[in-house]
């Protein structure tokens, strides 16, 4: 299977080639081809017209006649390898349907056009124009399927044929519903854009995979009797894991050789055994073609989808560790599921369960796959998804949030029921119905626990504040009383113990432990028990007596195995514990005839196997009396959640370093484009988890998110916070004063004399309950934030104020106008004295939002009648 799209590299290079060559280069060339006939279609309109969509498409016309292309390989002197003579049938692509194919028309040929749109085709990137698509079309006796077919085999990569095969799915494509369903012809009038729609479409159905590898899906599907993909296709899952939770991951074997596989004897399961119940672990005869196979690694991340197209475990004498089951891929997009796969062992293929299925059908990145899957070829769900709790959290927050907004928005509060919403998976809303100090307590019991964590960003805050970095600590023996430590930033902290979390969730009880712990804590145990004359006992009937005598050690002075025996004693090396222990745990060892030799070459060495079957219970015993120890309860997945405050304050360059990339969902660990880097000081290879979550706070007033920087945009979802004037918490009637109308009225002025980014937040007349409450808040807080938004510039303050007074003019001593030392219209301003009794008055108040009543007297001494209640309509 491997060799079914090799002619997708000699294509490219023959495509090359031919742009390299020229014009005259291709017709002295194709002249050279032995064709195997005496006048070939491709040369009866005289060799001055031949042209490479031509010559390629006639080419593809000779498909199975190795010949040819070896002619061609050769006097094109392509460097791209030709595959064998046996793999040539494997190659399906598009084929010219006629052995007479040209692009000549019958009203002449079109040479310049068909060099002009080859050129525009071949590249990488290819530069094709409307007009030069549709003047192809034009011509009588060109059609969509020929000119498509013939554009996929010069670019595979780029283009797909619309022919017999495709047409039948066009209709399902997301904004491709150009060409017809039915078996009719195809329209010629198919404009490049409408083309183009059609692609983006087969592309946004089979995710990440390439053209030619839908073309040859749709291609298999349609020269089966009754499709390749029918209402009878069932659906199997596999893990990319074949050796074990901790093995290589074969994705990429998978991937590159179009198949599935599993380890069998890697993973301590025989292909031919079977189970105490009598059934099959594995049941690798089982998947047929057009059966369906869910690709995951571990039970939260999809790796993929393909179709069967053969099985070599069918096949007589099949189950081997060397037999793959073949797939065509249609869906290759790495993409955390819905919800939790059933767990199985290692690479362990089986049919697929409820809770796997409803995983990938529910997942975004497949969910088009599957729909195509139903609506087109008819495959039913096997089991109803809908309403199904997903097995595990699913991530429902952006993993990475700014708040943003002007002070006193709630922004801090906001991070603190987000953070609870995040750390216990639930919505935001839901967590805020259930009051302000209970959230704050389970706020703080989140923190407390090492789940949540906060920093402030400040302009000397740095990298080795937030990552990690040498620090100097005080130590009486060091070097002048100093020395020099390691340590971990914040993020670096929360990050290690979200990691630890994310992959000790994964396993717990009979899943967790591992046999190299098991078998070294057990070497241990039969050391320390035998080093004076003890012997450990293993079996006994009748006089037949046997003893594990202690270990035996390697020249290196390590433990190389145990001494065992009855009167006289033998080694036996842990090696065979090793590989034998998952089994045996497992029971599909019982007696000793399941143990084979190390050497598969040797004859069955019996008398070593009865031992060795002994000493496999006596760990088995020491495994289960150390359970505790040895095996781990499940972990609990848990989110953890970083708050950055001010994070626009910091220098994000400087603080997150190579850093800033990793926290991207595509780059976290488990993303489809997982990043790991080296941390400068420690060394340690490092990434970020997929649960954890960071929140952040911006004041705008500080400054403009438009100057926040580039890297940290992009990678971050912004959440504007603005005032809420009716806000339930701001009162109607503090004291006779309608704070919701006060509120609005500056803010509406504001955004006026300043910007949107500078507004009063409505959190702080939150709690203000009457006229003292009032007094406070503007003369600690709205006040002086007034002044730090307008630095000083009095008269736009009382606008703000609507002229009520609490900033006021002073007159000017009349010596230095007398002087000359100031203008005679000079003014200057202060704020009304603290203990002046116009700060209790209910009428000052609502002179600020227009009130009526008071307003002369709110004006203070006349001459500010520009800032009264006309200056926004209120």
């Amino acid at each position: 299977m491997k060799a079914i799209y090799d002619w997708v590299p000699w294509f490219r290079a023959l495509s090359a080639r031919i742009v390299e060559i020229g014009e005259q280069g291709l017709i002295d060339r194709a002249r050279n081809v032995d064709w195997g006939a005496k006048d070939p279609a491709l040369l009866r309109f005289g060799a001055e017209n031949i042209d490479p969509l031509s010559f390629v498409y006639f080419l593809s016309s000779k498909n199975g006649n190795y010949a040819v292309f070896e002619s061609v390989h050769h006097i094109f002197e392509i460097d791209t390898d030709l595959p064998d003579k046996e793999t040539l049938e494997a190659w399906v692509f598009p084929t010219a349907m006629s052995l007479k194919a040209t692009f000549y028309g019958k009203d002449g040929p079109k040479p310049k056009l068909f060099w002009r749109l080859f050129r525009q085709v071949q590249p990488d990137e290819p530069t094709l124009d409307d007009d030069t698509f549709r003047g192809a079309l034009e011509i009588k006796g060109i059609g969509v399927a020929m000119l498509t077919q013939a554009m996929c085999l010069v670019n595979p990569y780029r283009f797909l044929p619309i022919d017999d095969y495709t047409r039948p799915l066009i209709g399902q494509f997301p904004a491709a519903m150009i060409l017809k369903k039915s078996k009719a012809k195809l329209k010629d009038t198919i404009t490049l854009p409408d083309y183009m729609a059609i692609i983006r479409g087969a592309l946004n159905v089979f995710r990440e995979c390439e053209l030619y590898e839908i073309g040859r899906f749709l291609y298999e599907h349609g020269v089966w009797e009754g499709g390749l993909v029918s209402g009878e296709s069932r659906y199997f899952h596999i893990g990319t894991r074949v050796q074990g939770d901790e093995g290589p991951d074969s994705w990429d074997e998978f991937k590159k050789g179009n198949c599935v596989f599993t380890s069998g004897q890697a993973s301590g399961v025989l292909f031919n055994d079977s189970l105490p119940d009598g059934t099959k672990p594995y049941p690798l005869d089982q998947p047929k073609e057009g059966d369906i196979f869910l690709v995951r690694r571990g039970v939260t991340e999809g790796r993929g989808m393909g179709v069967v197209v053969s099985n070599d475990h069918a096949k007589p004498g099949g189950l081997g560790a060397e037999s793959r089951i073949h797939v065509l891929w249609i869906n290759k997009a790495r993409s955390r599921l819905s919800g939790q796969t059933e767990r199985s062992a290692m690479g362990e293929i089986s049919n697929q369960k409820k809770a796997t299925f409803c995983a990938f059908s529910n997942a975004k990145a497949y969910e088009p796959a599957f729909e195509i899957l139903r609506a087109r070829f008819e495959v039913p769900d096997p089991v109803a998804c809908k309403g199904e709790e997903p097995n595990g959290p699913v991530a429902t927050h952006s993993r990475n949030q700014i708040l943003y907004g002007p002070p006193g928005t709630g922004k801090t509060w906001n991070t603190v029921s987000r953070a609870v919403a995040v750390a216990d998976d639930r919505a935001v809303v839901e967590v805020e119905a259930d009051g302000r100090e209970c959230v704050k307590a389970r706020f703080d019991e989140l923190r407390g626990a090492g789940q949540v964590a906060m920093a402030t960003f400040h302009q000397n805050y740095a990298y080795e504040d937030f990552i990690e970095g040498i620090r100097p600590v005080v130590e009486d023996d060091a070097d002048d009383g100093v020395a020099f430590e390691l340590r971990h930033g914040v993020f670096r902290v929360l990050a290690d113990r979200a990691a630890d979390n994310l992959r000790n969730s994964k396993v717990s009880g009979d899943d967790s432990w591992k046999v190299e712990e098991v078998l070294r804590k057990f070497l241990e145990w039969v050391e320390e028990t035998t080093e004076g004359e003890e012997r450990i006992p293993l079996y006994r009937s009748g006089k037949v007596e046997l003893f594990l005598w202690g270990v035996y050690k390697g020249k290196n002075g390590e433990v190389a195995g145990v001494r065992i025996g009855g009167t006289t004693e033998q080694n036996l090396s842990w090696k065979v514990l090793l590989r034998d222990y998952p089994r045996f745990r497992k029971g599909l060892i019982t007696s000793y005839q399941d143990i084979e030799p190390m050497n598969a070459s040797k004859s069955p060495w019996f008398g070593q196997a009865i031992y060795a079957h002994e000493v496999l219970k006596k760990m088995g015993e020491f495994h289960d009396q150390h359970r505790d120890e040895l095996e781990r309860e499940r972990t609990e997945r848990r989110n953890f959640v970083l708050i950055i405050d001010e994070i626009n304050r910091g220098n994000i360059a400087r603080i997150f370093g190579e850093l800033i990339t990793l926290v991207e969902d595509s780059r976290r660990l488990g993303g489809s484009d997982e990043t790991r880097v080296t941390l400068p000081y420690s060394g340690d290879e490092f990434g970020v988890p997929d649960n954890l979550y960071i929140i952040g706070t911006m004041n705008t007033a500080d400054r403009s998110i438009a100057l926040l920087d580039t890297a940290l945009r992009r990678r971050f979802e912004f959440v504007e916070m603005m005032p809420k004037a009716d806000h339930e918490g701001v009162s109607r009637n503090a004291g006779g004063v309608d704070c919701q109308q006060l509120l609005d009225a500056m803010n509406r002025r504001i955004r006026f004399l300043l910007d949107r980014e500078h507004q009063i937040g409505h959190t702080y007349f939150l709690g203000v309950e009457g006229i003292e409450d009032l007094r406070k808040v503007f003369q600690k807080e709205i006040v002086p934030l007034l002044q730090e938004y307008f630095y000083d510039d009095w008269a736009k303050i009382a606008a703000v104020l609507g002229g009520n007074g609490f900033v006021k003019t002073v007159e000017c001593p009349a010596d230095l106008r007398v002087k000359g030392l100031v203008d005679s219209d000079a003014r200057a301003w202060e704020v009304l004295n603290a203990g002046d009794d116009r700060w209790g008055e209910v009428s000052v108040y609502r002179a600020i939002y227009g009130g009526k009543e008071g307003e002369g007297a709110a004006l203070g001494d006349g001459d500010q009648g520009d800032g009264g209640a006309d200056a926004d309509g209120g």
